[in-house]
């Protein structure tokens, strides 16, 4: 079977209409990245001065995405026609239990080439700089951060993963619904010219889309999503894409002197480096065979009822 027939892609079709593939992605980089985040941006840059990297600075940040997500729910209600569950997530009660799932499996994922390159002394644990915080006096503090990790991870992947492909996967053949919002959500990051960050984010926008078909939800791709981010920025205090470095976290790693970037990710973070690579590539092929066994089960049961 198709992944237009996946149960995921077919919750799209729930409305009065379906947004153009090519429409989608012009509302999510002008409308719902650049405009109305931009817009609330802008505002708190006038009213709310925030030192970058700090607890209050990730609030401002899950505020400022959360303003694209009210966004894309209006032009779901008021031009979709339908419910904004639909856009992945189907059955909020077992949802928040997978997305707990994800999160776990985030942190496991992001820590195997993390405490790989710690224990080989690649990273190094360092004092936390001046005014940061770190170990049992950072707790307090970690939880809510989670929530904001949770709220900037689950609006990029409602409207890459959730809106884009399905809007892509209702009238593109599939492969191309697939790769085309992965290579997208990777150009995001600004990796074009920076092969190993660019192979890093593209094979996990592609592991997170085949989990995503697999689930019929957005629940545990979220859940990954956070749980990465937040293992990298605030259990392991290390950039996360290139950005300014989070002061309250469970420990800091920093790169040794002399490990060269290609190993250690540089500045942009462990996501830059060739053991992150590796792994969210294997992990990427093994959560498309995942998917392709379920989806030619799908396919067969289909046939057999058709037959009955």
């Amino acid at each position: 079977m198709s992944v237009r027939d996946t149960p995921f892609v077919q919750d799209a079709t729930t409305g009065r209409r379906v947004t153009r593939w090519w429409l989608s992605y012009l509302l999510v980089l002008l409308v719902f990245i650049l405009g109305v985040p931009g817009m609330v941006g802008a505002i708190f840059l006038r009213t709310w001065k925030v030192t970058a990297g700090t607890p209050t600075a990730q609030l401002q940040e899950a505020l400022t995405f959360g303003a694209g997500l009210v966004g894309l729910f209006f032009w779901v209600w008021l031009y979709e026609r339908r419910s904004f569950a639909s856009l992945g997530f189907r059955r909020p009660g077992r949802g928040v239990l997978t997305l707990i799932v994800g999160i776990v499996a985030g942190i496991v994922l992001n820590s195997i080439p993390t405490v790989f390159l710690w224990t080989t002394g690649v990273y190094e644990r360092v004092s936390p700089p001046a005014g940061s915080t770190a170990g049992l006096a950072a707790i307090t503090t970690l939880l809510p951060i989670l929530l904001f990790v949770l709220v900037q991870s689950g609006t990029e992947e409602t409207l890459t993963r959730g809106f884009m492909l399905q809007s892509s996967a209702v009238a593109l053949p599939g492969w191309l619904a697939v790769l085309l919002p992965a290579v997208v959500f990777t150009l995001f990051h600004g990796v074009a010219t920076k092969p190993l960050p660019f192979g890093s984010i593209l094979f996990f926008a592609l592991l997170v889309t085949f989990v995503a078909l697999r689930q019929g939800a957005l629940w545990i791709a979220i859940g990954i999503h956070t749980g990465w981010n937040f293992a990298m920025g605030n259990l392991y205090g290390i950039s996360v894409s290139g950005l300014p470095p989070h002061t309250a976290s469970a420990i800091f790693l920093e790169r040794s002197e002399g490990a060269p970037g290609w190993l250690t990710g540089g500045t942009f973070g462990t996501e830059a480096s060739l053991p992150a690579d590796l792994l969210l590539g294997v992990a990427a092929v093994i959560a498309f065979f995942f998917y392709r066994s379920w989806d030619s089960k799908r396919g067969h049961h289909a046939l057999e009822s058709s037959k009955n």
